[in-house]
């Protein structure tokens, strides 16, 4: 649950901004169209945005919706289509957690290069999704996750193709940096952070 939970229990804005650190943060949401708290409602609510606005667009977007599926299918093809959004909200949540080791240190040589996290490479994420995790953490901004021989990296082929058929138009691959640093190079896995692995061990 708490990895279910974690966007409000450790995840959230913190609490105490000063009036200029809160106005910086709201300056990075201004073009997204989300109603912006005050500072003073912010300390009220501990929310960059609205709780008005964050209810009711989700009231709004459910609403809308239900109707859609409702008149495409009926309550059935509606009530369906939820629940499988609902089963997906909860397998990405399980796969969060399973993908940070279950809380626990589960790094294992020559395949966890990232060792500042408890991020972990698995495999049947990593075929089905290309979600090599600590590869992901490793190198957060490239669109290739799959490193090593054997990292099938589907997502990637995807973008990859894009590419080619001109709809992409510039991506990031850092597999090549990786190879030459952890493969050829040796390099040592990162461990700068090394505490913080210890601390949530």
């Amino acid at each position: 649950m708490y990895c279910m939970l974690s966007d409000v229990n450790h995840q959230s804005i913190a609490r105490d901004l000063t009036v200029e650190e809160y106005a910086r943060v709201a300056g990075f949401m201004n073009h997204t169209g989300v109603w912006v708290n005050s500072y003073k409602q912010y300390k009220k609510w501990g929310s960059v945005a609205s709780p008005l606005y964050t209810f009711g667009l989700w009231i709004l977007n459910w609403s809308f919706w239900y109707t859609a599926f409702y008149f495409i299918g009926g309550h059935a093809l509606a009530c369906t289509l939820f629940g499988a959004a609902m089963f997906w909200f909860i397998f990405v949540r399980a796969f969060n957690y399973t993908g940070h080791g279950k809380g626990k240190e589960m790094h294992v040589d020559g395949i966890d290069f990232d060792r500042r996290n408890l991020s972990i490479n698995q495999m049947r994420p990593g075929l089905f999704a290309g979600e090599w995790h600590n590869n992901h953490h490793l190198y957060p901004a490239s669109a290739r996750a799959g490193f090593l021989p054997y990292q099938l990296d589907l997502a990637w082929i995807y973008i990859y193709s894009l590419y080619k058929l001109g709809m992409v138009s510039s991506y990031k691959d850092n597999k090549k940096d990786f190879i030459r640093k952890y493969i050829v190079g040796k390099s040592k896995p990162l461990v700068e952070h090394k505490e913080m692995v210890e601390e949530y061990a």
